[in-house]
């Protein structure tokens, strides 16, 4: 029987945290990682969960990326995601889903590591392929499939830029990845009672002491707490896993408080490195 995990690498949002990574996860199946957005320190990550046995595998198996949209706390990682792992011994191409722009931004990256790229093919015997990516414009329905996964996407609605929702279905597991997103009209129809609902969120009780400009936007492109807990309670999730939290001085409690108010469903605000 197919064992799933979901490994949180990184639970950060814009703003540099001491003790969180940019945006990244990991859906494992049988240890063989799916990595969902790449972040800042997203590769470090997998390299601590490495050292302390959180995880079985290593940088070498990260070769499916599935990125949510553009921005770059979910990106901003992938000069490192194409390339340590290449040092480290990976010999595949890295297969990459994504918005359209994505196979821009990956070109324009192998283009300004142009030099790093020459200088250690000629200095070691690496693979040619381990640092390349082969990318592909991903639209709503089945993006991918293998033996252990399929992958499914649907629209998200961050603002003007393309973004997605994943849903991943293995052989014992349902998990479904939010994104960066405001609420969209049948996504709960179409994210229907997984396992596992991974979902943005911003703090409802702080939301009154932002800046109006924020305000504006945050109540546009994400989704707050009483949002998610309405959400929620038509998706019965297994577990709802809160990711990219905007706090705003509230703590992690605070939040499972806020979503508790009115959702009665298992919840948890995911820290980096934990599992599910």
């Amino acid at each position: 029987m197919s064992r799933t995990q979901l490994v949180i690498l990184g639970s950060g949002t814009p703003n540099a945290e001491a003790d969180r990574a940019g945006s990244g996860l990991a859906i494992t199946v049988d240890d063989c990682p799916y990595l969902v957005d790449c972040g800042h320190g997203v590769v470090q990550r997998v390299v601590e969960a490495r050292a302390a046995g959180i995880i079985n595998w290593s940088t070498v198996d990260l070769t499916h990326l599935f990125v949510t949209h553009l921005h770059a706390d979910h990106t901003v990682g992938l000069p490192d995601l194409l390339f340590t792992p290449w040092i480290h011994g990976r010999e595949e191409k890295v297969v990459a889903f994504g918005p359209r722009g994505l196979k821009d931004m990956v070109e324009h990256i192998q283009d300004a590591y142009s030099v790093n790229t020459h200088e250690h093919i000629s200095a070691h015997p690496a693979s040619p392929g381990g640092f390349m990516a082969d990318v592909r414009a991903v639209q709503a329905g089945q993006v991918y499939a293998d033996d252990r996964v399929r992958v499914y996407a649907t629209r998200a609605d961050h603002g003007d830029m393309e973004a997605f929702s994943y849903k991943f279905v293995t052989p014992d597991k349902t998990i479904v990845i939010s994104g960066d997103t405001k609420p969209v009209a049948g996504f709960a129809d179409w994210a229907r009672a997984p396992d596992i609902l991974v979902h943005e969120v911003y703090s409802s009780a702080q939301f009154a002491s932002r800046p109006p400009a924020w305000q504006a936007y945050h109540s546009t492109v994400h989704t707050s707490t009483e949002e998610l807990a309405d959400l929620a309670k038509e998706i019965h999730p297994g577990l709802l896993v809160l990711y990219h939290q905007l706090f705003w001085g509230r703590t992690a409690a605070d939040l499972l408080g806020e979503i508790g108010a009115s959702y009665e469903g298992p919840v948890v605000s995911a820290n980096d490195l934990d599992v599910f």
